[in-house]
């Protein structure tokens, strides 16, 4: 961390960041997917568990997204958020993520919303950095630590 940053700094980076964050399964959730640009620097990559080689730009990120069922209902929790600053520019920031799904989102009930179909919980491994836009994520690194499938035994 730079000596150079004051506290003040410190602090607004930091809620910066988280913002990002919780911004982009915001923007993913919505289904919004083309203000990943808005998330994600011009050149930045995303390691997803299910893909074996990154996407590349906030373009790609969206188009992977995109080719998800059109009735799917997402639902991204973020939690136990840390934040390295590294710079006033560059930050890493890790967090566990809880993943709620459902394929069925087009039976939502006025009250109780979908059925469930996943949860999953995770992580993300984030790097960020400072741009004339504002905050943008350059790497993700995404992982799934634990899987419960409804209807299976737990």
């Amino acid at each position: 961390m730079s000596h150079a940053l004051s506290e003040l700094d410190r602090c607004l980076i930091h809620r910066a960041v988280e913002a990002l964050i919780i911004r982009t399964g915001k923007t993913i959730d919505s289904k919004q997917f083309q203000a990943l640009d808005q998330c994600f620097h011009a050149e930045g990559r995303l390691y997803r568990p299910t893909t074996p080689e990154p996407l590349i730009g906030p373009a790609a990120i969206a188009a992977s997204y995109e080719q998800n069922p059109a009735q799917r209902l997402n639902r991204h929790l973020v939690s136990n958020l840390s934040v390295d600053i590294e710079s006033a520019n560059d930050v890493r920031a890790h967090c566990y993520v809880t993943l709620y799904s459902s394929d069925d989102g087009e039976l939502v009930d006025g009250v109780f919303g979908a059925p469930l179909h996943r949860c999953l919980v995770g992580e993300f491994h984030d790097r960020c950095v400072n741009t004339d836009a504002g905050w943008r994520i350059l790497e993700r690194r995404a992982s799934f630590t634990l899987k419960m499938p409804v209807g299976e035994s737990v």
